[in-house]
């Protein structure tokens, strides 16, 4: 009876505070003041709280009294941001003039309080009462993941107004949502062939297209600044469902949903510009349909709206889908203290958010993609897995499979593993290497000491976590190794332990330089182990008295280390082989190897730095194999 009694009253408690929304990186929009003047505004934050400026940099807060944006002063506590009474003006900004002021907004606590009321507003108070036994975020996430695999079928639905028609065909979006080799608006490919790819083909999600319903009001009756972006956006919704349903014979039944047969993909589209201002009016978001809408046996749940302009961007659009599809949470910060480990990537934090990610997403991390069941995760820690294998591995980037090291004492918190490369899906990431990533089933985007999905940023500065950058190109491991107390400088903070301060045991070294299949060795045990060698082999053509520089015309990151390079090339030729160390300003010669042969061998102590090796022919042509060891 007792059991009976604590499963009967089991929630699901870290859902209620799990928000979801898109984030937004100095975003320029344009808004009609009601004297009709045209200002350019820039907003950071995201669906939940933003922060607004004008072009002069001043704050900008909408001004219900005006009707308009007007600037504002924030008081002295920092706790509230105050109109000025002022509309902001387009005239003000003036180069010449230098009027420019860069004010700071609200406090953080007030930014992360401002958040989780907005997200009520939006999603309303999560109701899990109907969960009858008690499951981790993990759980929760795995089993969500079985209603979004194999062939998945969302809704698309396209409004206009009376007064402002689409700009944009039916047969575009349907190209944009399904279509395969899709590159219009220079997006990378369609919504369907984002998932198909980052899934490995474990994911077919399609989108049936309506017509484009006609809303029954012009569109200034939905974009009214005097409402929240919910208030009539719930109104259109619904106008176009009841459409579907009464007009169109819509059958809501061929729609996917999840265990409680609700749609897990709705989208609204609708034509021209926001016409709105942040959160006000027909904003762009994601919320949940209030009142619902139920149709066929099916009722609607969360939704994604957002106006369609004159083009489409596939960044933020699938960003939100995963919301809706895996309930992948926000991995950015919502306090607005920091960037979020993550930052720049990954797909759930600002992976999506910038002008060559908005048409170039960047993959979820290996975790989430673990999660939703297009990865393996091969568990390395003989304390939870008495088979691990242990010694040398291989990891190839956008890959079938990651590693983990899991805590046997904490179910949930482990290691994750995997190679991110500059290439595919990743094109657009800040850096090539191996990504190691922290999860912790208790942690929250907004603290930065204990975030649900942390990297461990190779160089150990922590940037984004200090709101210094959203990720450079020293924050993959690439040589070197991780540890107990992996980093020689910065914060100290990139290292293995479990989130209680205790020792993991985990110890990955010989990585070896980033390339889109990398190798390193796992073990247990630390820093003072003497690291394996690992290798990584070029092969390249050499004309006479030409030179290349490997590996690839670029240059390699290293923690620091003892490496041997060896070069062979034609036995009737002579080459020479060359490193060199970037000092700060320009490329320097640390050690070279001219033997009157094309066989050279370099064995050299780096410190942590940048370098790279130079091959050159000083007689003759031919190919030859370079190795690093």
């Amino acid at each position: 009876m007792i059991n009976r009694l604590l499963l009967g009253v089991g929630v699901l408690a870290w859902s209620t505070g799990a928000l979801a929304g898109k984030p937004y990186i100095e975003h320029e929009y344009e808004y009609v003041q009601p004297n009709g003047d045209v200002v350019t505004i820039y907003l950071n934050g995201h669906d939940y709280f933003g922060e607004q400026h004008s072009r002069t940099g001043e704050l900008v807060i909408y001004d219900e009294s005006l009707g308009g944006l007007a600037y504002a002063t924030v008081n002295e506590d920092r706790t509230e941001l105050i109109s000025t009474g002022e509309l902001v003006d387009s005239t003000d900004f003036n180069p010449q003039t230098n009027r420019y002021v860069r004010r700071g907004g609200l406090s953080s606590g007030e930014k992360k309080e401002g958040s989780e009321e907005n997200k009520k507003e939006k999603l309303g108070e999560e109701k899990e009462a109907q969960q009858l036994i008690i499951k981790t975020r993990e759980q929760e996430l795995k089993e969500r993941a079985t209603y979004a695999a194999g062939n998945v079928s969302g809704l698309t639905i396209l409004i206009q107004f009376p007064d402002e028609p689409s700009t944009l065909t039916r047969t575009q979006v349907e190209n944009f949502l399904n279509s395969a080799n899709y590159t219009e608006f220079g997006n990378r490919s369609s919504v369907n062939d984002y998932f198909h790819e980052s899934s490995n083909g474990n994911l077919n999600y399609t989108n049936t297209v309506t017509r484009i319903y006609t809303a029954q009001n012009n569109k200034s009756y939905y974009t009214d600044g005097d409402n929240s972006s919910t208030v009539r956006s719930r109104e259109l919704i619904t106008e176009a469902l009841e459409w579907l349903e009464n007009t169109e014979n819509f059958d809501f039944s061929t729609i996917s949903t999840d265990a409680n047969n609700k749609i897990m993909g709705l989208n609204v589209l609708y034509a021209g510009e926001t016409d709105s201002s942040w959160s006000r009016g027909l904003w762009p978001h994601m919320g949940k349909l209030v009142p619902g809408f139920c149709a066929d046996g099916v009722c609607t749940d969360r939704y994604q709206i957002l106006n369609m302009g004159n083009k489409l961007e596939l960044g933020p659009f699938v960003h939100e889908t995963a919301h809706l599809l895996f309930r992948w949470p926000d991995l950015f910060d919502y306090d607005g203290s920091s960037f979020g480990s993550v930052a720049d990537f990954g797909l759930m934090a600002l992976g999506a958010a910038k002008a060559d990610t908005k048409h170039n997403p960047v993959s979820p991390n290996g975790y989430f993609r673990y999660l939703a069941g297009w990865v393996d995760a091969t568990e390395l820690n003989p304390d939870s897995n008495p088979e691990a294998a242990s010694g040398q591995f291989s990891h190839t980037s956008s890959g079938s499979d990651i590693y983990r090291w899991s805590n046997p004492n904490r179910p949930g918190e482990a290691f994750y593993i995997e190679n991110i490369h500059q290439s595919g899906l990743n094109e657009f990431q800040p850096d090539s290497g191996l990504a190691v990533w922290h999860v912790d089933p208790d942690g929250d985007n907004n603290n930065e000491a204990l975030p649900f999905v942390q990297m461990e940023h190779a160089d150990g500065k922590q940037d984004p976590e200090n709101a210094s950058n959203q990720g450079d190109s020293t924050d993959l491991f690439a040589g070197g190794s991780f540890d107990y107390n992996t980093p020689t400088s910065g914060s100290g903070q990139t290292n293995s332990v479990w989130s209680d301060g205790s020792e993991s045991g985990l110890y990955i070294h010989g990585i070896s330089l980033a390339s889109p299949t990398m190798s390193f060795t796992v073990g247990q045990g630390g820093s003072s182990e003497t690291q394996p060698t690992a290798s990584y082999q070029y092969n390249n053509y050499l004309y006479h008295n030409e030179l290349r520089v490997e590996p690839h015309g670029g240059w390699f990151y290293t923690e620091g280390g003892t490496f041997t390079f060896t070069l062979e090339g034609p036995s009737t030729a002579d080459f020479d082989l060359y490193l060199q160390e970037w000092n700060g300003n320009k490329w320097v010669y640390v050690a070279a190897s001219q033997s009157l042969t094309s066989s050279e061998t370099i064995q050299y102590t780096m410190q942590q730095g940048y370098y790279r090796a130079i091959v050159h022919s000083y007689y003759g042509s031919g190919y030859y194999e370079l190795k690093v060891y």
